[in-house]
């Protein structure tokens, strides 16, 4: 058996939404400026839902951000649409040691009676605020010991776009998905009267694609649970 030796199928968006509205029973020759459109209009409205449904292993970033004596809120960006873990890294000659912080609810973080406490920080309170996503410390930060915050998150969905052969914000094992998912919301604004549950059954082939993507598009670690003996966080 001969094959491609190659692994560079990644079609542009503007293929992806042709494809899309080939599924609905629109032809090339039949779209206008109007249909192309209303598509990056949808295509972007299925960005919104991909981030949502996040944690998108390919939105992964980290953020390094040293840590300002007395100050205890940190603006992420404002794609920032969540946060998997943050840590202190101390660097003290060639070692560098990492000290993990713990998360706290918006409920934790009122009920501790000094958020003005100083100290090395152990915990903290992401808040998915708009404009501008923060993270609150606690303890807040002193001068000494010196750390760098190394914040792990999770990003929004690029914008989508049509022109010039951009391709979209998606690795290889969405590809299906997102053009199933397109296509379902193209077959709103352009019902066939010959399948009039079009839409509905392409929402569905969106839903079991997305998870069936979704499904490799995690960590396999193995989970261990046990339980806490004594306080961690003091208030």
């Amino acid at each position: 058996m001969t094959t491609t030796g190659t692994f560079a199928f990644n079609p542009s968006a503007a293929d992806i939404t042709l494809n899309a509205f080939g599924m609905i029973g629109k032809q090339p020759t039949e779209l206008t400026t109007t249909h192309f459109q209303r598509a990056s209009f949808c295509a972007n409205m299925l960005g919104v839902d991909f981030s949502n449904r996040n944690p998108n292993m390919w939105a992964m970033g980290e953020l390094s951000i040293p840590l300002i004596a007395g100050t205890a809120v940190y603006n992420l960006p404002a794609e920032t649409v969540a946060v998997s873990a943050v840590w202190l890294d101390q660097t003290q000659g060639p070692t560098t040691v990492s000290r993990v912080l713990g998360p706290l609810s918006a409920t934790d973080y009122a009920y501790i009676s000094r958020k003005d406490q100083a100290g090395t920080p152990n915990c903290y309170f992401f808040r998915l605020a708009s404009p501008t996503p923060t993270l609150t410390l606690w303890l807040v930060p002193t001068t000494a010991p010196v750390f760098t915050m190394r914040v792990q998150t999770f990003r929004q969905q690029q914008d989508a776009s049509l022109k010039n052969g951009l391709t979209a914000d998606v690795p290889y094992r969405f590809l299906d998905a997102l053009t199933i998912g397109l296509a379902a919301r193209l077959a709103v604004y352009y019902p066939d009267q010959s399948r009039p549950t079009l839409p509905t059954d392409l929402q569905q082939q969106y839903l079991a694609a997305f998870q069936l993507a979704a499904g490799i598009d995690q960590q396999r670690v193995p989970l261990r649970l046990g339980p806490i003996t004594r306080g961690y966080y003091p208030r």
